[in-house]
């Protein structure tokens, strides 16, 4: 049984720090990530989004991904 973050720390999880955390399980990770993926690409799509500021997102984004599915 893992242990569930604060809605409010959630939000300040970066994608590394997700792929990093112990207590959350492997599918509860990649669902968090790909969360995180949505919303960017939502944000994108509405144009409120800096594009430098995605690219740096989206490639920290799929690494973290990378390393949860990798584990």
């Amino acid at each position: 049984m893992s242990l569930k973050i604060d809605s409010k720390l959630e939000t300040e999880l970066t994608p590394e720090e997700i792929s990093d955390h112990q207590t959350l399980t492997k599918d509860e990770k990649l669902a968090r990530i790909s969360d995180m993926k949505y919303d960017l690409e939502r944000q994108t799509g509405r144009g409120t989004a800096d594009l430098d500021q995605v690219e740096a997102r989206m490639a920290s984004i799929n690494l973290a991904l990378s390393r949860v599915k990798r584990a």
